[in-house]
């Protein structure tokens, strides 16, 4: 990869330092380009033994975009992936893919191992960054109507009385809620509300000109 992604270079080493693998822009199956400084002995294991057709990782960044902590697919390894990579002292980590459509649809996946403990939200908003920057020109962006719901929910207000202060249907507010996960690879409304200050989308010190 170019010289031009060596500050991601070592950003993913201080944020993924058990290692890491990335498949960038991929077409159909196939990356650009890939990126790969997992244990020798794991790569064996898995290239040899075909794990990426039963990896529970790679089947939910190929179905989904955001990101998700590996202990949410504990239960959905059948074929023991998860174990193999513990066996090789990889716990924890998370796993990230981004997709965007143009002329033609390209996905940067990314599985990174943090060490021993699982990764905080403020870190899955950055290895999500860092990602994006490898991908291409994509940025993390929420919509105004986003905002404004996040806003009020931010200073405590309920989905229906959000809904009578921005003059909305309740249903619309779960809508831009849901949206605005996705849109930045959360789980929770929650989640979505710390990680959209934690990014710079929203300071929750402004004045809330419908209250």
């Amino acid at each position: 990869m170019s010289k031009r992604f060596e500050k991601e270079r070592l950003l993913l080493r201080a944020f993924a330092p058990a290692g890491y693998y990335i498949g960038r822009r991929i077409r159909f199956v196939a990356p650009e380009t890939e990126l790969n400084s997992l244990p020798i002995g794991l790569i064996e294991a898995y290239s040899t033994r075909a794990m990426a057709l039963h990896d529970p990782l790679m089947r939910w960044a190929f179905q989904n975009s955001g990101t998700l902590r590996w202990s949410e697919l504990a239960d959905r390894d059948p074929a023991g992936v998860l174990a193999e990579f513990r066996r090789h002292g990889l716990t924890h980590g998370a796993v990230v893919s981004i997709l965007t459509h143009g002329r033609q649809a390209l996905r940067t996946i990314g599985i990174f191992a943090s060490g021993d403990r699982d990764y905080s939200d403020s870190e899955l908003l950055h290895l999500r960054q860092i990602l994006g920057k490898l991908h291409g020109p994509v940025e993390l962006t929420l919509s105004n109507r986003q905002l404004e719901v996040l806003r009020l929910l931010a200073k405590g207000h309920r989905y229906k009385n959000i809904a009578h202060i921005l003059g909305i249907t309740e249903s619309a507010v779960k809508s831009r809620l849901k949206s605005a996960a996705q849109t930045i690879g959360a789980r929770t409304p929650a989640q979505t509300l710390r990680m959209a200050v934690d990014a710079g989308l929203l300071k929750l010190d402004q004045p809330d000109p419908n209250v």
